[in-house]
């Protein structure tokens, strides 16, 4: 996935950007910010991030300073200027630097994602992350040039509305109609991006859909990773018929039979499956309406075990009012700071009952975010954007939940956070690492524990959490963690007679090879060497 750091000096400004990075629509790995061109290049120097976003004038060092030196330490990094000033000497030295664009304050929200786009498509690029199909058919890749992948990279990942080449190039036959199909895959565990184990589940997961895609779908259906969100998987599927209802019926039998051999196969989580309509072009309304469609799994009385969701049956229920009444009640008591009564709002907005209801949990779970982020932007100054990032704001942290509960819990926690701890930025910041320090003390031993799983049990982004800890406290999350594991590990070394792969699962390692690699790394000698020595 994609970093970006956003660097101005000035706090409303940062704030303003944030906020309209986060709504763009490109769901980045975090989102960092600096409030001088020096911190900027100190994180650059760091975290590596793929796209610098910079105003021009910041004391000093200026942006067009920080553009040149960031290069020095991160070679490949791509550059956006913004500057309140429209001089020609000014743009002539972007352009020497090769920015991708100079933009003028005050932004706009249609300036910023055109110029994101060209950034994102340059850094997929030059790392030539190109989503490809699976490997049972390579013809796409002698088929399709660089710009079409890119494109098609976009399209699948909801940065482009439509293709900009013939969908017939995608398949051998010829084709009439088009529909898509994305399966979520839930796990079993409480913290899958910090299981390497589930890098492997993930896998082998995606290789048993490449084999029985390939069995019932055959030419007429392609396999697509997807980048963003590694537990899912995009199926695109043609159909040469030129009937819809046959078109319809034959791939909906592909698609259910599809979907019913691979639930019989998953052992550990459950799968959902949304499809979209059929169309005649490969649009971004089929998109929408798969994503529509899989979120029905939020539905109340879904099935938990997992279920496989046509858009079509449901689309009736695409014209259900929204709770108007109740958004506007929420913002209200949220500006005014009462969490209680803010809370019940949500949980108001959403108790409908009515079937379909959960297609436009997507739309609301946005507008509340929103709704929270631009009053974050007035009373704290945009801090509570950055440390909601981009994939709360956009709406793809939907795809993470397994239930509407889930999503509620997280929702009103993450709302919990803003107006009890960020709102009063100055005040707030230290005591709320203090408290995360204190959980990473206490709970180290935790074989989940990492900085990701902080960031989401304390509602607090991936970027911010891990920029600012190591600021507040000298050490990244890891190393603290690691140091806490190592020195536990040679408390019980010297002071119990368990065996080696107690004392690695008592410290928190699933792995026993890779505790006695970190311990000698830490220590010099090996575990057992250690207590031969300590004796």
């Amino acid at each position: 996935m994609i970093s970006i750091l956003i660097a101005d000096d000035e706090k409303l400004a940062r704030g303003d950007i944030l906020y309209k990075v986060s709504r763009s629509g490109f769901n980045y790995k975090w989102v960092m910010e600096a409030a001088s061109a020096e911190d900027a290049l100190n994180m650059i120097k760091e975290y590596k991030p793929d796209i610098l976003l910079t105003d021009i004038m910041m004391g000093e060092m200026s942006g067009i300073d920080l553009v040149r030196a960031a290069r020095t330490s991160s070679l490949n990094i791509v550059s956006i200027l913004i500057s309140g000033y429209s001089e020609f000497s000014l743009a002539k030295e972007a352009i020497a630097l090769n920015v991708v664009d100079y933009l003028l304050k005050p932004v706009r929200q249609e300036e910023l994602n055109a110029a994101l786009s060209t950034a994102v498509s340059k850094v997929i690029n030059q790392r030539n992350i190109l989503l490809l199909p699976m490997q049972f058919d390579k013809t796409i890749d002698e088929k399709l040039d660089v710009i079409q992948k890119e494109q098609l990279f976009a399209f699948l990942n909801g940065m482009e509305t439509k293709l900009n080449f013939p969908a017939a190039l995608l398949f051998p036959q010829k084709t009439a109609y088009y529909q898509i199909g994305i399966l979520q895959l839930n796990q079993n565990q409480s913290d899958m991006e910090c299981s390497e184990m589930d890098n492997r589940n993930i896998d082998r997961f995606r290789q048993m859909v490449q084999d029985v895609v390939r069995e019932i779908g055959g030419e007429e259906f392609l396999i697509f990773s997807h980048i963003m969100h590694k537990h899912q998987i995009t199926l695109l599927a043609a159909s040469a018929d030129s009937d819809i209802k046959k078109a319809s019926n034959k791939l909906a039998g592909k698609f259910g039979e599809i979907y019913r051999k691979i639930q019989c196969k998953v052992k550990d989580g459950t799968v959902h499956m949304g499809i979209s309509g059929l169309d005649e072009t490969i649009s971004g309304s089929l998109i929408n309406q798969t994503r529509q469609a899989l979120d029905l799994r939020l539905s109340p009385g879904s099935n938990p075990k997992g279920d496989i969701y046509f858009w079509e049956v449901w689309k009736k229920y695409v014209a259900v009012q929204l709770p108007e009444e109740q958004i506007k009640l929420y913002q209200n008591f949220l500006a005014a700071g009462d969490l209680n009564q803010t809370l019940d709002a949500v949980r108001r907005i959403f108790s409908s009952e009515q079937p379909g209801a959960a297609l436009h949990v997507r739309m609301l779970y946005v507008e509340l975010m929103c709704i929270l982020a631009r009053t974050s932007i007035k009373k704290a100054g945009g801090s509570v954007v950055s440390m909601l990032g981009t994939e709360t704001l956009s709406g793809s942290i939907i795809d993470k939940f397994a239930s509407r509960e889930e999503m509620i819990e997280n929702l009103c926690r993450t709302i919990t956070t803003a107006l009890g701890q960020w709102m009063a930025v100055t005040a707030d910041a230290s005591s709320v690492l203090l408290v995360v320090k204190s959980y990473v003390e206490n709970n180290f031993t935790n074989s989940e524990i990492c900085t990701n799983f902080l960031s989401k049990q304390f509602c607090i982004s991936l970027g911010y959490l891990s920029t600012s800890y190591k600021k507040e406290f000298g050490v990244t999350i890891s190393k603290q963690i690691i140091n806490l594991r190592m020195d536990y590990a040679k408390k019980l070394l010297k002071e119990t007679k368990l065996n080696i792969l107690d004392i690695s699962e008592n410290c928190g390692f699933n792995n026993l090879s890779y505790f006695m690699r970190t311990f000698k790394k830490y220590t010099g000698s090996t575990p057992n060497e250690f207590r031969e020595n300590d004796e």
